[in-house]
C-alpha cells in the first residue's frame, strides 16, 4: 500500500475517532471509545517507527505532519475523558465550551498524502521509461556494434539529464533508441 493512500485511511480514522469522542462528550454515548484510541495510538506509531528510517524527506514530512495532528486530538480526548472521570467538566452539549469538530487541518493532510502518491506514480513512471531506454540501448549494441554496455550505468547517464527532458517536454516524455550512422542512439522526446 502506498503511503499516501495509508495516511489518508489514517486520517479517515482519526475523523471517525474524533465523532465517537464528540458523542461521548455531548453525552450521547455512555463510553469513551478507547479501545479504538488505543488500537490508532499503536498504528500511528508503528507507521511512524517504519518511516523514520525513510530517505524521502517528503514522506517523513507527511508522517511527521499526521503524528502531529494525531497528537492534538489525542491530547484533546484525554483531557476531556479525565475532565468527566475526575469529575471537574460533565459530558453535555457545551462540554470544551462547544465541541465542535476542527478537522480542517485534517483535509490539508489528506490532500498532502495524494500528492505524495501521486509523486510517487510519476517517479515509477519515470524510471521505467529509462529502464526500457537503457535496456534497448544495450541490447541494441550488443546486436549492431559489438560494444557491451552496462544498464545501469546507461540508466544513470539517462537519469542526470531527467531535469532538461522534463523543461522541455513537460511529464509526459519518452526515450526513442535507434541506430544510425554506426552507432546506437537514445532521443528523449514528447509522449503521445
Amino acid at each position: 500500500m502506498k503511503l499516501g493512500q495509508t495516511v489518508t485511511e489514517l486520517i479517515s480514522k482519526i475523523e471517525k475517532l474524533d465523532r465517537m469522542f464528540v458523542f461521548y462528550f455531548t453525552g450521547h454515548e455512555s463510553r469513551p471509545p478507547l479501545k479504538d484510541l488505543s488500537d490508532l495510538k499503536n498504528t500511528v506509531k508503528k507507521l511512524s517507527l517504519k518511516i523514520s528510517g525513510s530517505k524521502n524527506t517528503a514522506e517523513k514530512y507527511l508522517v511527521s505532519q499526521l503524528v502531529n495532528k494525531f497528537t492534538i486530538y489525542k491530547n484533546k480526548w484525554e483531557k476531556g475523558v479525565r475532565d468527566i472521570e475526575e469529575g471537574r467538566l460533565k459530558p453535555g452539549l457545551h462540554f470544551f465550551g462547544g465541541l465542535g469538530t476542527s478537522l480542517s487541518g485534517l483535509s490539508e493532510l489528506k490532500q498532502q498524502a495524494a500528492d505524495v502518491d501521486k509523486k510517487d506514480l510519476e517517479a515509477f513512471r519515470i524510471s521505467s521509461v529509462i529502464d526500457e531506454a537503457a535496456r534497448k540501448y544495450v541490447e541494441m549494441n550488443r546486436k549492431h556494434t559489438g560494444k557491451n554496455y552496462n544498464m545501469e550505468d546507461v540508466s544513470k547517464m539517462l537519469e542526470k539529464k531527467i531535469d532538461t527532458i522534463k523543461k522541455k517536454f513537460g511529464d509526459k516524455f519518452c526515450f526513442s533508441v535507434y541506430y544510425e550512422d554506426g552507432k546506437v542512439k537514445i532521443k528523449p522526446e514528447k509522449e503521445g
